[in-house]
C-alpha cells in the first residue's frame, strides 16, 4: 500500500510523474520491499522527478488517497480479479505474467472486434464445473466434451493439445486400453481440457464436430493423421468433418465464428491458470471427496496409469489409533 500511495501521489500532480514512479518502482522493487526507511526512498524519487514535495507530503496524508486506492481494489475484485498482474484488453481478461506475444494475440482480436465468449452461468447448487451437464450430452457444466458414465467415481481431466508428439503417443498406444478397461466399465469417466497452445484452429475444429456429438471421433482422426495437417489447414478439418458424416455447412459456419475460438482461447487460458506444465497431462478426481488425488504428466505407459488409477479407485486405509489401555 505504501508503494501504491507514492504512485499515486506522484500521479496526482501530473500523470508522468505516475508513470515515472510506476517504473522506479519495479525496477528498485528489490531494495525499497523490505527496508525499513521505503517512505523515504518513495519521497526522494518522487522529488527526483520533479515532483512538489510540498503537494505530495499532503497527498500521502489525505484520507481521499487511501479510499481511491482501496476503491481501485474492490473494482477489480467486482471484476474477477483475485491476483496481480492482471490486464483487461476491451473485454479480454488475461491474468498473470505473460509474454508479450499472448498480449498481441489478444490485441489482434480486440482489433479486429472479436470478443470473449459470455461469461458461464453460475453451476447448479452442489455441482462442480467437470460434472456432466444432463441439459447437454457429451458436455460438462463447463462446455469442456465428456466420455463415460455420468456415476463413474473417478474423473480424469485430460490436458491435451493436437499437435503435441505425447498426445498422439498416449492416444496410440494408452488410451484404448484405459477406455476398455476403465472408462467403459464406469469406473472412470474422462473430462477433456483444451491446452491448444500449439493447434488452437484444430481444437476449434474438434469443438465444431462436439457441437455434432463427434468430438471424440474427430480427435481420433488429428491424432491418427497428425503429420498430415497443418494448424489452420481448413481444407483438412473439412475433410475429416465429411469423412465422419458431420452436416458440412454447420461445421463450416461453426468454424468461421469467432466465438468458437474465443471459447478454445478461454478454455486454454484456464488450462494455463491452473498450472499445467506439459501436454498431455491428466489429473484425477475423486467425485466423492470433490479433490484431486492423482496426476500423470506427460505420455506414460499404461502400467503407470494403472498404478494411478488403482491406487485411487482403491485407497488404502487409514490406520485407526489404538485405544489406550
Amino acid at each position: 500500500m505504501p508503494a501504491s500511495v507514492a504512485a499515486y501521489c506522484a500521479g496526482q500532480q501530473d500523470p508522468k510523474l505516475f508513470w515515472g514512479m510506476h517504473e522506479w518502482l519495479f525496477a528498485n522493487q528489490g531494495g525499497w520491499s523490505s527496508a525499513t526507511d521505503a517512505a523515504d526512498q518513495f519521497r526522494k524519487q518522487a522529488l527526483a522527478l520533479k515532483a512538489d514535495g510540498t503537494k505530495y507530503d499532503a497527498c500521502l496524508t489525505a484520507d481521499t488517497t487511501k479510499a481511491a486506492i482501496q476503491k481501485d481494489i474492490q473494482d477489480g475484485g467486482n471484476l474477477g480479479v483475485s491476483g496481480t498482474p492482471a490486464f483487461f484488453i476491451n473485454d479480454w481478461f488475461l491474468s498473470g505474467a505473460y509474454p508479450f506475444a499472448d498480449f498481441q494475440k489478444i490485441i489482434d482480436k480486440a482489433q479486429q472486434g472479436i470478443h470473449p465468449p459470455p461469461t458461464p452461468t453460475p453451476l447448479p447448487a452442489g455441482a462442480n464445473f467437470y460434472d456432466a451437464d444432463p441439459a447437454r450430452a457429451g458436455f460438462t457444466f463447463d462446455s469442456s466434451p465428456t466420455l463415460g458414465s455420468t456415476s463413474a467415481p473417478l474423473v480424469m481431466l485430460a490436458f491435451d493439445d493436437f499437435k503435441s508428439p505425447g498426445a498422439a503417443a498416449y492416444a496410440k498406444d494408452v488410451e484404448a486400453v484405459l477406455r476398455d478397461k476403465y472408462v467403459t466399465p464406469g469406473q472412470v469417466r474422462v473430462v477433456y481440457k483444451f491446452y491448444a497452445s500449439e493447434a488452437p484452429k484444430a481444437a476449434a475444429a474438434a469443438l465444431c464436430a462436439a457441437y455434432q456429438q463427434k468430438f471424440w471421433e474427430f480427435r481420433d482422426a488429428l491424432l491418427t493423421h497428425q503429420s498430415e495437417w497443418k494448424d489452420g489447414d481448413t481444407a483438412a478439418m473439412t475433410g475429416y468433418a465429411k469423412t465422419l458424416g458431420l452436416d458440412e455447412a454447420k461445421f463450416s459456419k461453426c468454424l468461421a465464428d469467432p466465438a468458437t475460438q474465443a471459447e478454445i482461447d478461454s478454455a486454454t487460458e484456464f488450462s494455463r491458470q491452473v498450472g499445467v506444465p506439459e501436454v498431455p497431462a491428466f489429473l484425477f478426481i475423486d467425485v466423492k471427496q470433490g479433490r484431486p488425488v492423482a496426476s500423470v504428466i506427460g505420455a506414460r505407459t499404461i502400467s503407470e496409469f494403472d498404478t494411478k488409477i488403482q491406487a485411487a479407485l482403491n485407497p488404502a486405509p487409514v490406520p485407526t489409533a489404538t485405544p489406550a489401555k
